[in-house]
């Protein structure tokens, strides 16, 4: 993928005060420890968090590569979702122009990763935006209208992505002809990526800089804090494990490293023995099932007891046993505790993952 210049070198401010990423913050946790992103600014050498040839954003290259906490707090959800964006497209490709009793599988496990996968972290990312991340950046600075206006496209065409992927759920196992759907989805998906990785392009070219000239890191982190709050163990089931797969691809190995290892238990047990590596077994051979030759086994890690994202260091130590559950197309998703993970007893910082 090409790769554009942002131009924005010369225009970034310094840092000092309490908008020094290398001072301390307060004590405790939440999503995840400052200490990861107080390394963000490296003065001897600004790339070091990022390896700037895997990110896929069109505004960072090698000759003007993200930086600090205002560019990687963006990046860190928006290179998952390209991602995913990346598989979408693919799979959609590969589809089957009409399913028959040999290939429904191909339709019904797309659809069902796209409704409880895809949908679900993308339409909180924006709910995160539109309700609260926007809002408090409309305090001190103006946002272009274009940003909200595209929210709002942007939300449509994932409804309608969502309504064909409910029809195929509809359909009976023995062979209905979903060729409506299909050729709906080949139009639509494709639409979508492109004006998705649009938008994303445009909060990366102008939300870095409304950051730095207006406000400190450490007020970020208090309305991340609030964000948190909101979201809970689902969204880190739904979309951490994305966020991970992706940074081991463009972070840097001591960033990635220190991203992880500053979680706090009660999110980094469950995400580390179980909903990471459900993304290898049933999360993405599901939304991949379309450009496969023979139907896949979903298996997923047993579920825990009620206590499991509560219980921090018995999880962290303890891996979960490598039993089987195979799913079949028509299973609910995974019943997991919605968890108040900002709740901990947790100091406000850089969780963007989930928000910008």
């Amino acid at each position: 993928m090409s790769k554009e210049q942002n131009g924005r070198g010369s225009t970034r401010s310094s840092h000092g005060g309490d908008d020094s990423l290398s001072g301390s913050r307060r004590g405790s946790y939440s999503l995840i420890n400052t200490a990861s992103v107080a390394k963000l600014v490296v003065e001897e050498d600004p790339k070091a968090p990022v390896v700037v040839s895997e990110v896929t954003s069109e505004v960072y290259s090698e000759d003007s590569p993200p930086r600090d906490w205002a560019d990687i707090g963006l990046l860190i959800p928006h290179e998952a979702i390209r991602r995913e964006m990346t598989g979408m497209e693919r799979s959609v490709d590969a589809m089957p122009e009409s399913l028959d009793a040999t290939s429904a599988w191909k339709g019904k496990y797309f659809a069902r990763w796209y409704i409880e996968y895809f949908y679900q972290s993308v339409h909180d990312h924006h709910d995160n935006e539109e309700e609260l991340y926007f809002p408090w950046i409309a305090t001190k600075a103006d946002l272009p209208e274009k940003l909200t206006q595209s929210h709002v496209e942007l939300v449509e065409a994932m409804d309608v992505i969502k309504g064909h992927c409910e029809t195929i759920l509809k359909k009976d196992d023995d062979g209905y002809d979903c060729a409506s759907e299909i050729a709906s989805l080949k139009k639509s998906v494709p639409d979508f990526v492109s004006n998705m990785r649009a938008h994303l392009k445009e909060e990366e070219e102008v939300v870095p800089t409304l950051l730095r000239t207006h406000f400190t890191h450490q007020e970020e982190e208090e309305v991340v804090q609030k964000i948190l709050q909101k979201g809970g163990m689902d969204e880190v089931r739904a979309f951490l494990p994305s966020i991970l797969l992706a940074m081991k691809e463009w972070a840097a190995p001591e960033f990635y490293n220190d991203f992880v290892g500053s979680m706090p238990p009660p999110v980094s047990g469950p995400l580390l023995t179980k909903f990471l590596p459900d993304y290898d077994t049933f999360v993405h051979p599901m939304r991949d099932a379309p450009t496969m030759d023979s139907e896949p086994k979903l298996t997923q890690k047993p579920n825990e007891d009620d206590g499991a994202a509560g219980n921090a260091d018995a999880d962290a130590a303890a891996p979960a046993q490598e039993t089987a559950v195979e799913s079949k197309p028509e299973q609910t998703k995974p019943d997991v505790a919605k968890t108040d993970v900002a709740a901990t007893g947790a100091n406000a910082q850089s969780g963007c993952c989930i928000v910008s």
